[in-house]
């Protein structure tokens, strides 16, 4: 993947800078450089680093709503992008990003979860989504692991069979690959130490070689946006949820589909890895997986598994998730900054979101005009958006 850092150059000036390398930054690069912009990404590390290169990638809206509220309706959204941007990338670069409708069976462990999730199956099956309840002892029909003593040992579950996942490091890599081969420049190891402003514009950024001038500037730095907002005069609420992740691995049967519980789920990968995520530890900075995660999560996973106890363990991982306060996105034009665009805080759902929130920001920057359903998550919606001066 290709990636120039300190390299002289005398190439134009960019339409647009994007600053961060994880799936936000670079599915903006490929939506925009698709407009015919010259666009320049800049990566403090390398692709993917981020919290989106260790996410699940799962798909999974409906697994993880409460209330059919805006946000759903979003990652709806962002859910039907995925499959034909998939088959885009395998024609075009010819990488896998492994987009699969797995389906996701959240299960019940308590009478108190089981009422919440039938609740949830009324609303969304009113809503003309698939969703399907299941007793115990038809768990096993669906998931041979819950089968027998295991399934009956649950109150339940709900089968979700329109839910899938992707690979998270293979889409980031996929569409980074066919922005650089359409003409989009990538710098790693190139961190944005500030945004560049005079008057309503930010006129720059500026890296460690120097000022790079900018028509536009797309904020997509995950848990560092915030500080280089303060550069524009913005204040942006977003700091770190840090999420830990196992990669294991079996040497009998595999889940058929995404199991879910309250706590964590075990994600099958088309390779027959399985991922075990995720802690959530809120303003948490340090990425070092722990001891207390993983304990977290293998005591979670055996409580309503007991065959997970015979999984092997590959590795552990941990992200900083981008979050606001109320753990929505926040997308759109910078209050008072006419050509600084913010696209950050996506949480959970980086990857679900990841292509739709692409799109969007590309035709804000071509035409100007938002998107009527990012209403809801603009970044002026936390009041005066304006950093103290």
């Amino acid at each position: 993947m290709a990636s120039w850092p300190g390299r002289p150059t005398r190439e134009p000036v960019p339409d647009v800078i994007i600053i961060g390398g994880g799936v936000i930054g670079c599915a903006c690069a490929y939506h925009l450089v698709q407009t015919g912009a010259r666009v320049l990404l800049l990566e403090r590390d390398r692709l993917a680093a981020g919290a989106s290169g260790v996410a699940a990638g799962m798909l999974a809206p409906q697994a993880e709503a409460i209330a059919d509220d805006a946000l759903f309706a979003l990652n709806l959204r962002g859910r039907a992008e995925h499959q034909a941007l998939a088959a885009a990338l395998l024609a075009e670069v010819g990488l896998d990003v492994e987009c699969r409708l797995t389906g996701v069976l959240r299960v019940a462990r308590t009478e108190a979860e089981r009422a919440d999730l039938l609740r949830r199956r009324r609303w969304q099956t009113a809503r003309g989504l698939r969703a399907e309840w299941l007793e115990p002892a038809e768990l096993g029909q669906i998931e041979p692991l819950l089968g027998g003593v295991a399934g009956r040992l649950l109150a339940g579950g709900l089968w979700l069979p329109d839910e899938g996942q992707v690979r998270g490091p293979s889409l980031i890599q996929a569409l980074a690959l066919a922005s650089v081969k359409r003409g989009v420049r990538i710098l790693e190891g190139t961190p944005a130490l500030a945004l560049v402003h005079a008057g309503a514009r930010v006129v720059g950024v500026r890296t460690p070689a120097g000022v790079t001038a900018a028509g536009a500037v797309v904020l997509a730095a995950g848990v560092w946006s915030g500080a280089l907002a303060r550069d524009a005069g913005l204040a942006l609420p977003v700091g770190p949820v840090k999420g830990q992740i196992m990669t294991l691995r079996s040497l009998r049967a595999i889940p058929r589909a995404v199991i879910w519980s309250g706590g964590c789920y075990l994600a099958p990968k088309a390779d027959g890895q399985i991922l075990l995520g995720a802690t959530e530890e809120d303003g948490n900075y340090d990425p070092h997986p722990t001891l207390s995660g993983v304990n977290a999560l293998t005591t979670e996973a055996l409580e309503f598994l007991p065959a997970a106890g015979q999984l092997t363990v590959e590795g552990l991982w941990a992200g900083l998730r981008p979050a606001a306060p109320d753990r929505h996105p926040i997308i759109g034009r910078a209050p008072g900054r006419e050509n600084l665009i913010v696209a950050t805080a996506h949480y959970r759902h980086g990857i679900l979101l990841g292509p739709l929130t692409g799109r969007w920001v590309a035709q804000l920057v071509q035409t100007g005009a938002a998107a009527a359903e990012l209403a809801a998550f603009a970044p002026d919606r936390f009041g005066d958006a304006r950093a103290p001066a």
